[in-house]
């Protein structure tokens, strides 16, 4: 597993979503309280990105299948760092969201290529391994970019945090473009025959037609619905009056930092565990108990703590501490298995296909969330944000289980393959 390829997505990906998630806790509080934008603008601000990923990621993962990951991560990360660089340029709200978006081209080149690539070089059997590893590199760097982009937010101002995003991102791009070596998958699952006996290359509505792509889109789509709906909001929540009140966007860090690091930690050992265990099982307890834990973040005890810390105030609600990490504990069981099953998946509709497919999936539900939390928020007060959440997690799972089992047969050839199956998938990423 320790390969160069490998070695070289891992650290890219921990510096680069480190970068990425420093403007976690500061983008909604920015928009509505510097820029004094309305709640639909905080909702952009946090998820516009995900209007270029909704139109751009299916269309990449195509492109990807054909001529390989590595161009597209590159440049997705160029462009990451543009949209960073134009933060520190914005004078108004809409230039805000319409540099998220920008941003969000990158994030459809980066994140389901990588994904991808990893998805090619995993022997099979081995698709919960490799896809927790990997994860501990996006999950660990997710949660440690709250943190540290709270504190610069809070000790050198708000321009100080992109600047340095803009940093991390543009020279991950650089160290990307000088170490990854280039791969060139099979494009093989992506062509049949016509009826004169033409290779073609499969339409989507054919791949969308198969109840795994169902079932994998569909699953992402309602569960990053209850995800965007939560995380767009929780830094209103945690610094405003209407919610905690406590006025520390260092505290709103720590929550993302929290639930992303012990996600993390989990992860290695819970994707053995996907390789040994019934992973539609493993996606449905992990992710019950995550929006369980989402939802009771307004019902648990709101009493605030006050310690010093870089010589400030910290201001902070353990209880709602303990909610999140309760949440990220049982992602970390749920995502590997979720991980494994689209490369399964993948192997038989092009990997990087299946990835832009699922990217688009979640981008739709992160969108749809965030833009229903402020419909949510307007009319029932922020508190009902994460009742919303977490229901939107139990109605994604009903629906994944409902489909999955149709899509049995996706799931069990890879077995049946056998080593014909292995040998294949050691040709799918030929190195230069």
């Amino acid at each position: 597993m320790l390969s160069r390829a490998f070695v070289v997505l891992f650290v890219a990906m921990f510096v680069a979503m480190a970068g990425i998630s420093m403007v976690s806790p500061l983008l909604p509080v920015y928009v509505q309280d510097d820029l004094g934008g309305p709640p639909v603008a905080v909702a952009l601000s946090f998820s516009g990105l995900a209007l270029a990923q909704l139109m751009a990621a299916p269309f990449l993962g195509r492109l990807g299948d054909t001529f390989g990951s590595k161009q597209f991560i590159v440049l997705g990360f160029a462009i990451y760092a543009l949209g960073a660089i134009g933060y520190l340029f914005a004078t108004t709200w809409h230039l805000v969201v319409f540099f998220r978006i920008l941003s969000g081209i990158g994030a459809a080149g980066v994140f389901p290529m990588a994904m991808a690539y990893v998805g090619r070089i995993a022997p099979v059997g081995a698709e919960g391994r490799y896809m927790g590893w990997f994860s501990v590199a996006q999950i660990a760097g997710f949660g440690t970019g709250p943190l540290f982009g709270g504190a610069l937010r809070d000790l050198f101002g708000t321009d100080f945090a992109f600047g340095a995003m803009a940093v991390m991102l543009g020279g991950t791009a650089f160290v990307t473009l000088l170490l990854l070596p280039r791969d060139r998958p099979e494009p093989a699952p992506l062509r049949s025959k016509d009826d004169r006996g033409v290779e073609t290359v499969v339409p989507f509505r054919v791949l969308i037609r198969r109840p795994a792509v169902q079932a994998s889109t569909l699953f992402v789509l309602l569960t990053s619905l209850g995800f965007g709906t939560a995380s767009t909001w929780l830094a209103v929540y945690v610094i405003s009056d209407e919610g905690l009140g406590t006025d520390s966007a260092l505290f709103v860090g720590i929550l993302l930092s929290s639930r992303s690091l012990i996600n993390a930690a989990f992860q290695p050992y819970t994707g053995a565990l996907a390789d040994r265990m019934d992973r539609v099982m493993l996606v449905v307890v992990g992710l019950a108990i995550a929006g369980v834990a989402q939802f009771v973040v307004p019902l648990v005890p709101h009493n605030l703590v006050r310690m010093d810390f870089f010589g400030d105030v910290l201001v902070m609600a353990p209880w709602v501490l303990v909610a999140l990490l309760i949440a990220g504990l049982a992602e970390s069981l749920a995502f590997p298995s979720q991980q494994a099953i689209f490369v399964q998946i993948g192997r038989k509709v092009g990997m990087a296909s299946i990835m832009g497919i699922n990217s688009m999936g979640s981008s739709a539900g992160f969108l749809a969330g965030s833009l229903l939390g402020a419909v949510v928020k307007t009319q029932f007060g922020i508190a009902s944000v994460f009742y919303f959440s977490g229901i939107s997690a139990v109605v994604g799972l009903a629906a994944f289980v409902i489909l999955m089992r149709r899509a049995a047969d996706d799931l069990t050839s890879d077995a049946e393959a056998g080593t014909s199956s292995t040998l294949a998938q050691s040709r799918a990423v030929r190195l230069r």
